[in-house]
């Protein structure tokens, strides 16, 4: 875990210093559904995630990310399964349309450490992954500053002791830039 604030600090501040005076600040938030995929049963939690972005050039950006989520069962299960906390530092590759750059497609690749717990009646687990993350989306830039982006992003492809694990989010959200 020590290892992963390490990489985290420095991949967000290393740029920071390096290329503040061409660089854009930007947060965002975004609500979609997550697929968690354990063992073969399938969970789609409703997620909330929030994004701070910095952008080095119109190509390449870093962003950090944070998201919680959680799936209230169904009739077949009473288990409640929450995606407690996950925690992304990511390189946001970007290619804009255009000069005014109103359409940037993005590819996203980085580091993602997540926590799940699952509750079914009086019963209570909890477990701690990471990994690597990837993802595409698009950004629909309305006036410069604000916009709306959509996204689709592989935060963990796990595979531990036989046992498979997936965390798959798609998205809709809002983003502004300083």
């Amino acid at each position: 875990m020590r290892n992963l604030g390490v990489f985290v600090f420095l991949l967000i501040t290393a740029p920071l210093t390096a290329a503040a005076a061409d660089a854009n600040l930007y947060w965002g938030l975004m609500a979609g559904e997550s697929k968690i995929k354990i063992v073969g049963e399938e969970f789609n939690p409703t997620s909330l995630t929030g994004r701070l972005g910095f952008e080095l050039n119109k190509f390449l950006s870093v962003e950090a990310r944070g998201m919680f989520g959680q799936y209230d069962g169904s009739s077949l299960s009473d288990t409640l399964l929450e995606i407690t906390y996950l925690g992304n530092a990511s390189v946001k590759l970007n290619i804009p349309f255009g000069d005014v750059r109103r359409i940037n497609v993005y590819g996203l690749a980085g580091y993602s450490t997540w926590k799940l717990t699952a509750k079914q009646g009086t019963l209570k687990a909890h477990d701690t992954y990471d990994g690597a993350s990837y993802g595409v989306g698009i950004d629909l830039i309305a006036d410069g500053i604000n916009g709306l982006n959509i996204e689709y992003i592989r935060y963990g492809d796990i595979n531990e002791n036989g046992l498979e694990y997936t965390l798959d989010t798609a998205s809709i959200g809002y983003f502004r830039r300083f």
